[in-house]
């Protein structure tokens, strides 16, 4: 009888002892199934981001390189349009002054075929005026031609008459009136005068008339020319 209360003793406290094991087995294992999830979900992450860090650079570089073939585009047509504009400024230039070379041979011609605007072949070939930078400042240019065949050069003196109101009344102001000498003049061919005239204040200019005397010498008869321009046409032109 005591054998069998030692017994059953024994076989309490060898259960006892396997509760405790199981229960520590038990909760061992929760636990390494917490740590698995908690390692998996942390590697998932890295793993993860990273690819998706890499996909997104992926697009950026991608439309990086798009924009860098819009921008090449762009600068490219823009060089293009730089260069034909460029080109039609150097046209339109040209063109200018093809015109202008034609006007003055049409003038030339004109004086050709005008011969009460000549004296002993001297013609007044043309008159240009443009505005000065000052206020009633103006350039001036008188242009005179030979249109006979002459070995010696024919001889005179030009003068500008500036015709205008001043006061209500109209006045005369010659290159002397303005302390600017007369245009004595020797040539075989052409020649040009330049003058600078400054307007006395309240004269309104209206017409400038171009005199023109050539000496008399010989073989030459001498006489005088004179011809009116309007100062519209002039600064139009």
């Amino acid at each position: 009888m005591l054998n069998y209360h030692r017994l059953l003793d024994r076989l309490q406290v060898q259960e006892r002892k396997f509760r405790s094991s199981g229960l520590y087995l038990t909760a061992l294992i929760a636990v390494s199934f917490l740590i698995g999830v908690l390692s998996h979900t942390v590697f998932i992450a890295e793993v993860v981001e990273p690819e998706q860090t890499s996909a997104e650079i992926t697009s950026l570089n991608t439309e990086l390189k798009r924009q860098s073939h819009v921008v090449s585009r762009l600068e490219m047509a823009l060089a293009i349009e730089k260069e034909a504009n460029a080109n039609m400024k150097q046209m339109f230039s040209k063109q200018i002054q093809k015109q202008k070379n034609l006007e003055q041979e049409l003038a030339f011609y004109r004086s050709l075929m005008s011969p009460e605007k000549e004296v002993d072949g001297i013609a007044i070939h043309g008159l240009e005026l443009s505005k000065g930078l000052l206020p009633n400042r103006y350039q001036l240019r008188l242009i005179l031609t030979q249109l006979q065949k002459r070995k010696n050069s024919v001889k005179g003196v030009a003068d500008v008459v500036l015709v205008g109101v001043q006061d209500n009344e109209q006045i005369e102001i010659s290159l002397n009136d303005l302390d600017i000498e007369k245009f004595n003049f020797g040539f075989r061919y052409f020649q040009m005068f330049d003058a600078e005239i400054s307007l006395p204040q309240g004269f309104d200019l209206q017409r400038i008339k171009a005199v023109v005397q050539v000496n008399a010498t010989r073989g030459v008869k001498g006489g005088r020319i004179e011809q009116t321009f309007e100062i519209a046409e002039l600064l139009e032109s």
